[in-house]
C-alpha cells in the first residue's frame, strides 16, 4: 500500500463475513477501492457467520487489503424493537468514539443510513475534529417508518428525527442516493434550507455481481427442474417478504388468469419475512392454486433460483416512492429476465424499465393490467426473450460493480481534494 494513498473509512453495521446484501455490497466496494485508497472499515460483530455460529470473528483483521475493526456493540434480539434501538445506540456511540479518537481532518468517512442513528456519529465527529463525511442513503428516515405507519408524522419522535436529519444533510460533504427519485425527494425536502447545496447529491446506483448472476436457459436450470417449473410460464419473486414489498397485485393477477383458464402461468415466491404468512393466508382463502411459496434459499443457489423463471417481479408499495430503490432491480437485470415493475409511477424501477425497454410497468393494485402483461409474455416467447436480453444489456451498461467503483473513486477523490 502506498503510504501516501488517501485514507477513507467506511462505516457500516454489516460487513464481511456477513451474507446480508448490505454487507456484500460494502465488502465489494471496499475491496474494489483498495489500492487507490487506504481503506478501513468500522463495523459491528457479525450476527451470523457462514461457518459455525459459535466461531469467534477477530476484532481486527485484514480482508483483501482492507483493514476491518469490529466494535463490541450490543447484539440483543433485533426482532424486538426496544432491543434493536439499544443496538443502534451502542453501535453509534462506539463509532463516534472511534472516529474522534483515530481519525483526523485528512480522513474521509462514508457512513450508511442504516442503522438510522448512525450518521449522527459522523456529523458529531465532523463538528468536533473536522473530518469530511459522505452520507450513503439506502433508506430515508424518518420518511420510511412514517410511510409504513410505524410512527406518526406529527409525533415528537418524527419531528425530532426530521430536525436531526436536516442537520446531517446540511453538513455532509457529499450525499449519495441510489436513484433520481431519491434525489428529487431529498432536494425538495431541503429546498427551504439556504445552506444546503443540491449539487452535493450524487446518484450512484447499487450493483450486482454479473459473473455470479448470469442468464441461464430455464430448461437447463436444475432448480427449475427440481421444483417442476420448466413447463409453465413462471413469474418469480425472490427475497425478503416485508411490509413494503408489493406482492398482492401479482397474486391477484394469477387469480384472474386462473379464472380465464390460464393454468400455464404461475407465480413463485421464494423467501421469508414479516408478510409471508399474510400472503399465504390470502392465497389460501381465495383458493388461488398457481401461487407457490418456497423457503429461503442459500446464497450459493442464487444463480439458479433467479433464473428459474420467465419473468421477475419487482414490487414496492407506492407510499415509499423516492425513499429507497429495490435491490431486486439489479439482480433481475443481471439474470436477463423481463421485469414486471409494480411500483409508483416515478419509482426508479419504473424509470429503468421504461428507459431500457426491459419489461412493463403496472400500477400497484392494477391486477388486470398485470394479468394481461403476463399473458402476453407467455403467449409471445420472442417478445419476453427480447425484453430479457434488453435487461442484461442494460445491466452490463449501467449496473456492474466496475461502474459503481469508478463512481465512488471519483467521489472520494473530489472529497479529498476539498479536504
Amino acid at each position: 500500500m502506498d503510504e501516501d494513498a488517501p485514507r477513507i473509512t467506511l462505516v457500516t453495521e454489516y460487513f464481511y463475513p456477513e451474507e446480508a446484501s448490505t454487507a456484500q455490497l460494502l465488502t465489494s466496494l471496499a475491496t474494489g477501492l483498495q489500492g487507490d485508497f487506504d481503506v478501513s472499515v468500522l463495523t459491528g460483530r457479525p450476527n451470523y457467520h457462514p461457518g459455525d455460529e459459535t466461531e469467534s470473528v477477530p476484532t481486527r483483521e485484514q480482508h483483501k487489503g482492507v483493514s476491518i475493526e469490529r466494535l463490541p456493540a450490543t447484539r440483543l434480539d433485533k426482532d424486538t424493537l426496544p432491543f434493536r434501538v439499544v443496538n443502534w445506540i451502542t453501535f453509534t456511540l462506539l463509532v463516534f468514539w472511534r472516529l474522534i479518537r483515530t481519525r483526523d481532518s485528512d480522513d474521509v468517512v462514508l457512513v450508511l443510513s442504516n442503522p438510522p442513528l448512525l450518521p449522527l456519529a459522523a456529523w458529531a465527529a465532523k463538528r468536533l475534529c473536522g473530518i469530511s463525511y459522505g452520507y450513503l442513503i439506502y433508506d430515508m428516515y424518518p420518511d420510511f417508518p412514517v410511510a409504513l405507519g410505524m410512527i406518526s408524522e406529527e409525533s415528537i419522535v418524527a419531528r425530532w428525527w426530521e430536525r436531526v436529519m436536516r442537520m446531517i444533510y446540511r453538513d455532509a460533504d457529499q450525499i449519495v442516493v441510489l436513484g433520481d427519485s431519491m434525489k428529487r425527494r431529498l432536494t425538495s425536502k431541503m429546498d427551504d434550507d439556504p445552506v444546503f447545496s443540491p449539487n452535493k447529491v450524487e446518484v450512484i446506483p447499487n450493483w450486482e455481481d454479473g459473473d455470479f448472476i448470469e442468464p441461464m436457459p430455464k430448461p437447463k436450470n436444475s432448480f427449475a427442474q427440481k421444483e417442476g417449473l420448466t413447463d409453465s410460464f413462471v413469474l418469480l419473486y425472490s427475497g425478503n417478504i416485508g411490509r413494503f414489498h408489493e406482492l398482492r397485485t401479482a397474486i391477484d393477477a394469477i387469480g384472474l388468469l386462473e379464472e380465464r383458464g390460464r393454468d400455464d402461468i404461475e407465480f413463485v415466491i421464494i423467501g421469508e419475512g414479516a408478510r409471508k404468512a399474510d400472503h399465504q393466508r390470502y392465497v389460501e382463502q381465495r383458493g388461488i392454486r398457481n401461487v407457490r411459496f418456497l423457503p429461503f434459499q442459500p446464497m450459493e443457489r442464487l444463480p439458479e433460483t433467479l433464473t428459474a423463471c420467465n419473468a421477475s417481479l419487482v414490487g414496492i408499495i407506492p407510499e415509499v416512492e423516492g425513499m429507497c430503490v429495490s435491490s431486486k432491480l439489479y439482480s433481475a437485470l443481471a439474470a436477463g429476465r423481463p421485469i414486471l415493475a409494480v411500483v409508483g409511477e416515478e419509482d426508479e424501477v419504473a424509470r429503468a424499465v421504461r428507459e431500457h425497454d426491459c419489461g412493463a410497468y403496472v400500477r400497484p393494485g392494477d391486477a388486470k393490467a398485470a394479468a394481461e402483461t403476463l399473458a402476453e409474455w407467455a403467449d409471445n416467447s420472442t417478445l419476453s426473450e427480447e425484453l430479457g436480453e434488453h435487461a442484461r444489456t442494460s445491466f452490463e451498461s449501467h449496473y456492474t460493480r466496475s461502474h459503481a467503483v469508478d463512481a465512488y473513486r471519483h467521489l472520494f477523490n473530489q472529497m479529498h481534494n476539498r479536504s
